[in-house]
Parts: structure tokens; sequence; C-alpha cells
């Protein structure tokens, strides 16, 4: 058996990550190119309406290939983090059709509404118990906490203090805004927000495979976990991360106020790796005037497309 020394593995790897990035760079630039006439062409001859056919159309290539390019890397990266060169704006210019900004964000960022309960689809994890009632409290709807399990869980009986409704789907919302079926408990203020308060759409997602990413978790969300809730130690994280990935328990025993105890207590519901991915591709046209934005979501483990919004 041939052993590769632990030096010689390190620089692979940093040897990779650099090669990665140049070559996910290299993709989005030809690209570029490669369209550059097609864009040409369209706007010539039919104007800005086939202009935004054709910014769709190279959307989708970006999209590919930044999917096909994640998907080794992340083989690769023992987390997903905000640090990491691949996740930082890739700005780029399409000749006669304008400016290109690519941004790829890991999620997995808040409560997993798909992955609240144990396998039997009913029981509520121990470790999102305190989590869950903590986020009522915040959001001042205390009344809800068991309401809306009631509405996401698999079977039709009512928990103590609830009650079911035939119109209650009974399963993980395939959107967050099928909660708004539960109106008038539910309503639009509730879900999103309103007058600079946080809704439930600012505390879960169902783009989650089970735990929250501690590199791109929001502050608000970290606070509502045990062991991170005090002290001021999730924005002692927020602090961290801003030039440090977190890869594990250890990296977080290392930020000032966390300790043994404090890997023991999130170690079942945080993690340092993400599942779902948004990317945010804006671009303007030559004139400065035109701008098409495209928001959309894919899966790392099927590396499917699971949203697509443009405007």
């Amino acid at each position: 058996m041939i052993t590769i020394p632990s030096r010689a593995l390190s620089r692979s790897r940093k040897g990779f990550v650099l090669v990665s990035v140049l070559l996910l760079g290299t993709v989005l630039i030809s690209c570029a190119t490669a369209f550059t006439w097609f864009v040409r062409q369209q706007v010539r001859s039919t104007g800005r309406e086939m202009m935004s056919l054709s910014d769709r159309s190279m959307a989708h290539v970006v999209v590919s290939n930044v999917v096909m390019l994640l998907g080794k890397i992340s083989s690769q990266s023992d987390c997903d983090s905000l640090t990491q060169r691949w996740y930082q704006p890739f700005v780029f210019a399409v000749p006669d059709a304008g400016i290109w900004v690519v941004r790829v964000t890991p999620l997995d960022d808040k409560i997993p509404l798909r992955n609240l309960f144990l396998p039997d689809g009913n029981t509520l994890r121990r470790e999102f118990t305190e989590v869950w009632r903590e986020m009522w409290d915040n959001l001042k709807h205390r009344e809800l906490e068991y309401l809306v399990l009631d509405f996401l869980d698999k079977n039709s009986r009512a928990r103590m203090g609830s009650h079911e409704e035939d119109s209650f789907i009974n399963r993980g919302p395939y959107e967050i805004s099928e909660l708004l079926l539960l109106s008038p408990d539910i309503t639009t203020d509730i879900l999103y927000g309103h007058d600079g308060e946080l809704g439930l759409a600012d505390y879960c997602t169902i783009y989650s495979e089970g735990k929250i990413n501690l590199n791109v978790a929001p502050v608000h969300v970290m606070e509502l976990i045990p062991g991170l809730n005090v002290g001021g130690l999730a924005q002692s994280i927020a602090d961290y991360r801003e030039e440090n990935a977190i890869k594990s328990l250890s990296d977080v025993q290392k930020i000032p106020g966390a300790s043994a105890r404090t890997s023991n207590q999130i170690m079942n519901i945080v993690g340092f790796k993400s599942r779902y991915f948004r990317i945010k591709i804006e671009c303007m046209d030559s004139e400065g005037e035109g701008v098409s934005s495209y928001n959309i979501i894919f899966d790392r483990t099927t590396r499917q497309i699971v949203s697509w919004e443009e405007s």
C-alpha cells in the first residue's frame, strides 16, 4: 500500500481549489464568448424581446455549468462558506449585450420545514423543540406553535391545545407560501413580516436537508439554538465566519464564548455544508438600462433546479 504524506495531500487539495476557481471563471467567460455572435444577431433582428430570450438561454447555460462544477468542488471541500472563492461574485462582459454578474450562495440556512419530524412524520425532532418554541415567541404568536405542526405532520390527530381541519395538507410544504392555507390563522404579515418585523419565512426554509449550515445561518436563527443563544455567541460566530470557514465542531470551539459543552448542545442541529444553493444572475445591457434578473435554486445532491424566477 502506498502512503501519501499529509503535506502532499494538503498541496493537492489547495491545487484543486485553485484550479476549480479558475475553471469556474473560465467556463463563465467561455459562455459569454460563445453567445456573443448569437446575442448580436438577435438584438439586430428583433430588439429587446429577443434580447430577453437570449439572456434566458445564456442563463440556462451558465446555471448548468455552475451546477456541474460545484458538484465536483463539493467532493473536495469540508464546508460551504462565503469565504470560499467560488462563492464570490463572478463578473464578465458579453460584447454588444452587457455586463453579467453571477453569485452562488449556500442555503440550508434556516429551520428546515421539511425535516422537522422523525421518520414517522409526526414526532417533532427533539433538537428542534426549543428552537420551534422560541421562534413563535419571537413572532409573538405562540398560539400557532402546535397548529402549524398539525398542518405539517402526516396524521390527522390534533395535538393538545391545537386542532386539525380538512384543509390541512398533513405533509411538509412544497412551498413556504402553502402555510397561508392556514389563513386566517396565518396571514401574509405573519409569514413575511411587516413594518420591519421578521416573519416566519425569515426563520424557516424548505430548502434544507435537515441541519442548519452554521456558515450562512442568519444571526436571528442562530439565536434560537440552545447553546448559541447566550453571551452573544451567535453574533460572535457571525463575526468569526466573515474571515474563517467553519468546518467542524472543533472550529466552533475556537470562537470566544464557545466550549465543548456548546458542541454537545448543537451537534444534532447544525452542519457546515449545504445541499441547496441559490444562483443569482443579473445582466445589464450595454447601454446600462435594461436589467434581467434570475433567481435560481438548485439541489446539489440531485443536480436539479428546483426553483427558477426571473424579472
